[in-house]
Parts: structure tokens; C-alpha cells; sequence
């Protein structure tokens, strides 16, 4: 059985998460013992993200666009993804990061919010095909790319830790 579902507020949750990595990002930036350029550059990609969510949702919202017809399952599956991400996400992610104590610390908080937006973009191009998909493309390689920076900045980081 099918059931229409508004994915407004997966778009809103889209453009909230990127503006919270980047703002975490920039955070990181400012800290010169976590890596400067590399941060930073995350963060422009970022912002970057968050204005295309944020312009996709102002010309699409209260229109039939951003409603699609999905099973009862996957309903169920992006309900709990967005409830989940939402109760683990911006407060969480500052208090996450407060707590770090390493650099392997960072880059395993940076890794799963990668693998987050990688996971949440696709689920944005299977749901909304016809909507900017370019958009979301760039979007999605440029995660793909920020994930394997970050995973190969982490495995660098602990090769370095392992050599002390």
C-alpha cells in the first residue's frame, strides 16, 4: 500500500544538518591544531549545500513537488531516519565535539556525519528524481569526496599516533 508523503521537513532537516556541519566545521577551522584549509574548505562546500536545500524548499514548499508516493515501509524508514538524526544532530554534535579529546576524535565525528549526508542525499535523488537532480548530484559527490578526505585524514592520524 502507497501513501503520499510531503518531504518538507526532510528538506528542512537537510538544510538544518548542513548549516550545524558547517558551523562545526568552521569551528574546526578556527582551531589550528585540528586543521585550518581542510576545515575550512569543508564548511564553504557546506554553506554551499545548505543554499540549495534552502532554495529547493522555497520554490518547491506548498506545491505537489516535494509530495511523493512511497510505501508504508519506507515512510516508516525516513520517519525513523529523520527522528533519529534530529535527536542526534546540531546539540549533539557541539557536545560530541566538546568532548573530543584527539584528533581520531574529530575525524570519527566527521566520518559519521559524511556518511550521514551520503546516505541522506541518495535518499533525496530516489525520492525526487525530477527535482534539480544535478543539484543533488554535485551535492552528492562533493559528501563522497568529504568522506574520503576525512577518512583518509583519520587513518593519517592514527598511523601518526601509532608511530609516538
Amino acid at each position: 500500500m502507497t501513501k503520499k508523503w510531503d518531504g518538507a521537513e526532510f528538506f528542512r532537516l537537510m538544510a538544518a544538518n548542513e548549516q550545524a556541519v558547517g558551523d562545526w566545521y568552521r569551528t574546526l577551522a578556527n582551531d589550528a591544531k585540528f586543521g585550518g584549509k581542510f576545515f575550512e574548505k569543508m564548511a564553504k562546500d557546506e554553506d554551499r549545500h545548505y543554499q540549495i536545500y534552502t532554495a529547493l524548499l522555497k520554490k518547491y514548499e506548498g506545491t505537489q513537488a516535494l509530495t511523493v508516493e512511497i510505501s508504508e515501509d519506507h515512510e516508516a524508514y525516513l520517519n525513523a531516519l529523520m527522528k533519529d538524526h534530529i535527536e542526534s544532530d546540531a546539540d549533539n554534535l557541539k557536545e560530541k565535539a566538546a568532548k573530543a579529546s584527539t584528533k581520531d576524535d574529530i575525524y570519527a565525528i566527521a566520518e559519521q556525519v559524511e556518511r550521514d549526508s551520503v546516505l541522506f542525499v541518495e535518499e533525496l535523488i530516489e525520492l525526487y528524481p525530477d527535482l534539480k537532480e544535478e543539484d543533488f548530484k554535485v551535492v552528492l559527490q562533493e559528501e563522497k569526496n568529504h568522506l574520503a578526505m576525512v577518512l583518509t585524514r583519520r587513518m593519517e592520524s592514527q598511523l601518526n599516533t601509532l608511530r609516538l
